[in-house]
């Protein structure tokens, strides 16, 4: 499992994470993480900021849902931090229509950087597993 980023929203610290789920739900949309990302780059190099936006609160959403669900699943013993988005004991995500409220133009670059922060972290971890797997067996 990639590490948990975190982003702030409307005062809450929402998780985010790359799991396999995430990976598989962004790739099917956009054909992959790769493809993604260029279509963020194309957006803010066009000027085009509908297919932008539409693209981060797509990923944010994917993110925050699987941070939220990690945490419910693998950390629901582990008491949340205060500003944490927990209603009635579970980690609750926000819909994409108050993600579309609570975000503005302004965020953009920090929206952007929090999910390039949440996939690589994920890759990293992903890499970093499948090298100690290779040295394990060839040493």
């Amino acid at each position: 499992m990639g590490k948990i980023a975190t982003i702030r929203i409307v005062g809450k610290e929402y998780p985010m994470s790359f799991s396999l789920m995430a990976a598989k739900k962004i790739t099917e949309k956009f054909g992959s993480i790769d493809k993604a990302f260029q279509k963020m780059a194309q957006g803010t190099a066009e000027n085009s900021n509908d297919t932008l936006m539409d693209t981060l609160v797509y990923m944010v959403e994917i993110l925050i849902s699987q941070g939220c669900a990690y945490k419910n699943m693998f950390e629901k013993d582990v008491p949340p931090p205060e500003n944490a988005p927990v209603i009635e004991g579970k980690w609750t995500p926000l819909p994409r229509e108050a993600l579309e409220i609570a975000l503005g133009i302004s965020d953009i670059e920090e929206i952007n950087a929090k999910i390039q922060e949440c996939i690589n972290g994920g890759k990293e971890k992903e890499v970093e597993s499948v090298e100690k797997n290779l040295q394990a067996t060839q040493g």
